[in-house]
């Protein structure tokens, strides 16, 4: 054998080394992540499915729970959800290609669009700010008795509209952010103006379409949808069948279907195809407003929340979506090349958390699995002494109350939880995983608490 063909030989197998080496972290990352997701499922009770892609290659995808828990039937191989405000990614692509265009220019103000405007600042808005949540309008909630009445009505087109634009704006456009989905539903109603067509036959034909995304698409309340699992809601500790709400007033904003597969070949499609120009793909991932839109610390593009860090493998361009029936988030890592897609059929799930979580275990850092808590029971008498104000040495307080046999935590302004308790003292969230071990005093009531959460442990002393 010559010196030539040692080297040769050599390199085979440090190739086939190199290879079986890769191979095997990536197994180790299958293993840790199918490990993470049946913890998920017994804990917080994740009921869906995961897919991540590097490019256009399939690196994970598993699913687990059921499609339906009525029928007993598990998921397909690519099943269809609800995706909620995930729709806002696609209404501002479909907006900054129609400026491209020339169908409108992003400093167009409402009044153009809208000639019926009366009240004094409205036909001042610009779609601009509509896409950046700086027009001053309110979320769904600023709609008069929208969660008790409004949300469940089949109202037409003019009424959506008519109730939209009656709002009350909370601050002067382009002073103060707000999200807004009401916003999105005004943009949507713009492309349907200056195309003449509806929004979904606009999607169609200027997204799904072009980009092969067969199982996406607007859906409403009354549709059957092929391949549609079934909604479902958490209730305290038990799962409902998700209460109605109607997709009249979410148009735009809220009211599209989609796959694992389909949005993965949407984050693709924007991160390093040919499939739409650079100018339109850079202003949807260039930082628009940088206050904290819907209260997240990222910034926000156009649809899009863009984290940038110091470590730009680990920038992140990401939508989540909420409602009755949906959890879903999903996002592009730029840098890396990684798509992730989370979406459930069970609605008020953590998904933000089990995608951070995702990523320590794609990127290989170190990572802590969750234990799944055991619950254990405990009656009313025995839960009501943990009701009170608990405040941290930051001035911030926690409000743990008692309510319909569940005990519930608050702080700030930040959405209520419940807590469920593993031990005589010791309790723990699902939709927030946190750890809280109260503290008894020498008395036997309580006076304290530890919370822990993301590994930082607060301190809160009973304040009332």
């Amino acid at each position: 054998m010559n010196r030539l063909q040692i080297l040769i030989l050599a390199f085979i197998c440090v190739l086939g080394l190199l290879t079986r080496s890769i191979a095997q972290i990536q197994k180790e990352q299958i293993d840790l992540l199918d490990s993470y997701l049946s913890v998920q499922q017994q804990s917080i009770g994740f009921n869906g499915t995961v897919m991540i892609t590097r490019n256009d290659s399939i690196i994970y995808q598993r699913s687990v729970g059921k499609a339906s828990l009525e029928l007993d039937v598990t998921f397909s191989s690519d099943p269809v959800f609800r995706i909620a405000s995930i729709t806002k990614q696609f209404t501002a692509m479909l907006i900054v290609l129609a400026a491209e265009e020339q169908k409108l220019s992003l400093g167009d103000h409402l009044s153009k669009y809208f000639p019926r405007l009366s009240q004094s600042d409205w036909p001042n808005i610009t779609i601009r700010q509509l896409l950046t949540h700086t027009s001053g309008l309110p979320h769904d909630e600023g709609i008069a008795d929208y969660w008790e009445k409004i949300s469940f009505l089949p109202l037409s087109e003019r009424q959506a509209a008519d109730e939209i634009l009656k709002l009350k704006l909370l601050s002067v456009p382009g002073t103060e952010t707000h999200y807004s989905s009401p916003g999105y539903f005004l943009l949507a109603s713009i492309l349907e103006i200056v195309y003449h067509k509806s929004y979904d036959a606009i999607l169609r034909e200027k997204i799904t379409a072009p980009l092969h995304m067969d199982h996406t698409g607007v859906g409403n309340a009354t549709d059957i949808i092929k391949g549609m699992v079934s909604p479902y809601h958490q209730l305290a500790n038990r799962l409902i069948a998700a209460p109605h709400r109607d997709s009249a007033l979410m148009k735009g904003s809220g009211n599209m279907y989609s796959t694992a597969s389909d949005l993965s070949k949407w984050n693709n499609a924007l991160n390093g195809s040919s499939h739409f120009n650079k100018m339109v793909i850079d202003q949807l991932f260039t930082i628009q407003n940088s206050q904290p839109v819907n209260g997240r610390s990222e910034s926000y593009g156009y649809g899009w929340f863009l984290r940038r860090t110091s470590n730009r493998e680990r920038d992140f361009n990401f939508t989540g979506g909420g409602t009755y029936g949906c959890s879903a988030i999903s996002g592009y890592y730029p840098n890396a090349k990684i798509s992730v897609v989370i979406l459930s059929n069970v609605s008020t799930l953590p998904v933000g958390e089990m995608q951070s979580d995702i990523e320590s275990i794609v990127f290989g850092d170190s990572f802590d699995m969750p234990v799944a808590q055991t619950q254990v029971v405990m009656d009313a008498s025995q839960l009501d002494k943990f009701q009170g104000a608990y405040t941290a040495d930051s001035g911030h307080v926690l409000l743990i109350f008692f309510k319909g046999e569940q005990l519930y935590a608050k702080m700030g302004q930040n959405p209520f939880f419940e807590l469920y308790p593993s031990e005589n003292l010791v309790f723990f969230g699902k939709k927030v995983p946190v750890q809280i071990e109260f503290e008894n005093g020498s008395d036997n009531t309580i006076k304290g608490l530890k919370a822990k959460l993301k590994g930082q442990s607060i301190h809160f002393l009973k304040s009332r």
